[in-house]
């Protein structure tokens, strides 16, 4: 090759850059080096027999670089030409160079430029270099004002992050702080995306004082209407009587977070109104009586519901918290009594699974029952194929799972077939 090169006379075609200058070569280098031209001058298009061929593909000095790699099979690799050779050997369809340039971006991300490869990583489908940086965004994201670019994510990459279990995040407080940033980067466009990204944040795992004194007074929350989301974390965190994990704060789905039992006391935020503006002006305190102990509680569309209880009970109460003062209501009854039934909301239903047991499982049952909000009704489904005292229910895409308890259960459950299917047990109770 490097004779070809050294020998002018030899060369059979004549490469035109943007500057107009030209470098001779030989098609047959050309074609050995990159299935561009390969299929360029074997295409039987005028490119095949003309002499002189324009390329503007990129600028004079990149173009230069990929042909000397081409001959010497040498090219010298910076921060400042890395994009330009990537998209080069892109275009020119050079995988082995591609891959070299790979190598290159990963040895050297940082905070300076993990942002940058993340997205050039997509536009490349460079996968090994995307989950590099997009670990490396992961590990560094408390930090995430020294990392560059941070406010130039999409609304899709911000929430793709954001979402993730191995966000190294000390407590939630700083996911809201860097989607507050994020948005006020450009607010006219980004207030109306906050809505879809406000649900990724756990607020439960916030600090009070964040929950309570920025996030509840956030003239963004608020127009947003995302009050509820914190009116939800506020609530939660009182009646478990205890802060949320800062050292694994990210190890609980915001969408598994269920709560169980009673406390003495509900705390409520309480909003007041002012033709256009909405502010939050109190901390308060309420009553709080569920209506049978060992009542399972949980959050279903803006309500606080109490199932079942201790003895085992068909009640069912809420609680709307979007009245000024609100108090239990009684609501369709379940078709069977349970005491501490496992409870989660899939679709537009509520399932209840009579899992727990009181006193060992004395009154354990394996019912599966299903309410119709849209016809309130309840009615009775396929049992499940075993007890599970003590375990958790969830919903996860088409199904609900399930899991845990003293027995180490994991069952599926699909609520349109009305299928049960038992699954490999946790290693643990």
């Amino acid at each position: 090759l490097h004779k070809l090169q050294e020998n002018e006379v030899m060369t059979d075609v004549t490469l035109i850059l943007p500057d107009q200058s030209a470098i001779q070569c030989h098609k047959v280098v050309l074609m050995a080096a990159s299935p561009f031209f390969e299929t360029m001058f074997q295409s039987g298009l005028k490119e095949a027999v003309e002499q002189d061929i324009k390329l503007d593909f990129a600028d004079s000095g990149t173009i230069r670089s990929l042909m000397k790699f081409f001959y010497t099979g040498d090219i010298k690799l910076t921060a400042e030409n890395i994009k330009a050779i990537v998209a080069g050997s892109e275009f020119l369809c050079c995988k082995h160079l591609k891959a070299y340039c790979e190598e290159f971006l990963m040895g050297n991300v940082g905070l300076s430029n993990c942002i940058d490869y993340y997205q050039l990583g997509k536009i490349f489908n460079l996968k090994v270099l995307i989950k590099t940086a997009f670990n490396f965004i992961l590990s560094k994201f408390r930090e995430y004002r020294e990392i560059s670019n941070f406010d130039k994510l999409t609304e899709d990459e911000l929430a793709e992050v954001v979402s993730c279990d191995r966000l190294n995040a000390e407590n939630e407080d700083v996911v809201f702080e860097a989607v507050v940033h994020w948005v006020n980067a450009d607010p006219d466009v980004r207030e109306e995306v906050f809505p879809r990204i406000a649900p990724l944040i756990r607020f439960p795992f916030c600090t009070q004082t964040m929950l309570t004194d920025k996030i509840c007074c956030s003239s963004l929350v608020l127009k947003s209407e995302c009050i509820q989301l914190a009116h939800e974390a506020v609530w939660s965190q009182f009646h478990l009587n205890r802060r949320p994990p800062i050292d694994n704060a990210r190890c609980i789905p915001r969408q598994s977070f269920h709560l169980r039992g009673s406390t003495p006391s509900l705390f409520l935020i309480v909003q007041s109104k002012s033709r256009n503006n909405v502010s939050l002006n109190r901390l308060t305190t309420l009553p709080w009586k569920p209506a049978d102990k060992w009542s399972t509680l949980a959050f279903i569309d803006g309500k606080i519901f109490a199932f079942g209880g201790l003895p085992e009970s068909k009640s069912v109460k809420s609680f709307n918290l979007k009245k000024s003062n609100p108090e239990w209501k009684s609501e369709q009854e379940m078709l069977n009594a349970e005491c501490n039934p496992l409870v989660v909301q899939f679709a537009n239903k509520v399932y209840a699974f009579g899992a727990f047991g009181a006193f060992g499982g004395r009154w354990s049952t394996k019912v599966t029952q299903e309410f119709d909000p849209a016809l309130n009704e309840w009615r009775m489904r396929r049992q499940m194929p075993g007890h599970c005292f003590g375990g958790s229910a969830v919903a996860l895409c088409d199904k609900i799972y399930v899991f845990g308890g003293s027995q180490r259960v994991c069952y599926s459950y699909d609520p349109e077939n009305d299928e049960w299917k038992v699954l490999s047990k946790p290693t643990h109770e």
